[in-house]
């Protein structure tokens, strides 16, 4: 896509990819380097999931791999086509596929938030 709408994608891209980078980090951090890291179990993370430190942590990852990958797959399909009606096809489709993939993720981050 070229002109401004194009521009928000790609800039989006770059600020997801910042994103991924932070949220990655607290994440791998606190499952592998702090505290009790050898074991793993549902109540763990349901325990972890009741501060909002790791609430937004983890619904920011969810979001910010969804938007990432989804995108920088819409850029490889695109490099093949330039008809306006497959790019339109394409992104709807990108972005019904992502909503639907974030419901999904958020309704599993709801049920062990709640335990």
């Amino acid at each position: 896509m070229r002109g401004a709408r194009g521009v928000w994608g790609w800039l989006l891209q770059r600020v997801t990819a910042v994103g991924l980078a932070v949220v990655l980090t607290v994440h791998l951090y606190v499952l592998h380097f702090a505290g009790e890291h050898a074991v793993l179990t549902v109540a763990d993370v349901s325990v972890r999931l009741r501060t909002l430190t790791f609430i937004l942590v983890d619904f920011g990852l969810l979001a910010f791999a969804l938007y990432h990958g989804l995108y920088g797959l819409r850029s490889v399909i695109l490099d093949y086509t330039t008809r306006e009606s497959t790019v339109r096809a394409v992104t709807v489709g990108l972005w019904a596929l992502g909503s639907i993939a974030f419901v999904y993720g958020a309704l599993a981050l709801l049920l062990l938030i709640k335990g």
